[in-house]
């Protein structure tokens, strides 16, 4: 075996360890999602099951991309590392039909947030589960109701919340009734007053570009693996073992 031959089969198996890893890692998160994703429910439309259970496939599927990767550079066993080149090119082609879909659907991001968004404000009443998740939300962003502050006058109902009032979590300095009476004597200063679609969608669009670069990365390191795969397949074992 040379000296070139001994780098490839290195760098493989690093690689589909750390591959093998990360499956088991989104598998993990998969069942997480799974399992407590049930209270982000009706702020993505109910899609927290069909989230969940794609990150359990796509978990299992790299674990085992992974596997067969680490142990056919391990063993040279040219059926292995057949089939991992197969299965990485498989991958391959997914995932840049992902992307352009992902590229193509994602102005609906902004659709989607503001609708659901609008439907938590009308049944606002700072107690029930929907009213936990957006005042997470606008603590989390710094950000205050849909489109501005003021849509708890306008935008809530008035048999379920205070129209006078804006949640605490509007609050720049959060103390228990720092919203109470804001309409009365409104105070700009000390209170988040910018919309939270807007700052949910821009954070949603930069995470998406990172998610991009990262997948594009990726991908010409999978292009390598299966370079390597098959060079090292010239001189493996056809045996599966």
């Amino acid at each position: 075996m040379g000296f070139g031959e001994n780098i490839m089969k290195t760098l493989m198996i690093i690689f589909n360890a750390i591959v093998w890893i990360l499956g088991l890692v989104l598998f993990v998160i998969g069942i997480v999602v799974l399992v407590e994703g049930r209270n982000w429910d009706d702020i993505i439309d109910g899609k927290t099951v069909p989230v969940s259970v794609m990150l359990i496939i796509v978990g299992l599927v790299i674990a085992v991309v992974g596997f067969l990767g680490c142990c056919g550079a391990m063993k040279q066993n040219g059926n292995m590392l057949l089939i991992y080149a197969i299965i990485l090119g498989v991958i391959i082609i997914v995932q840049l039909i992902a992307g352009i879909l992902a590229f193509i659907y994602s102005d609906e991001a902004e659709e989607i947030v503001d609708k659901n968004a609008k439907k938590f404000l009308e049944d606002y009443d700072g107690k029930s589960q929907t009213s936990l998740v957006l005042n997470r939300v606008m603590e989390k962003f710094e950000c205050c109701a849909v489109n501005s502050i003021n849509d708890f006058k306008t935008g809530t109902t008035k048999t379920v919340w205070n129209q006078n009032d804006v949640p605490d979590s509007c609050c720049k300095k959060m103390t228990d009734g720092c919203g109470v009476g804001y309409f009365n004597e409104p105070n700009p200063a000390n209170f988040y007053t910018e919309g939270c679609v807007d700052k949910t969608v821009a954070a949603f669009k930069e995470n998406f570009k990172l998610a991009g670069i990262c997948g594009l990365v990726f991908i010409i390191i999978e292009v390598i693996q299966i370079v390597f795969a098959c060079a090292l397949r010239k001189n493996a074992d056809g045996v599966l073992a």
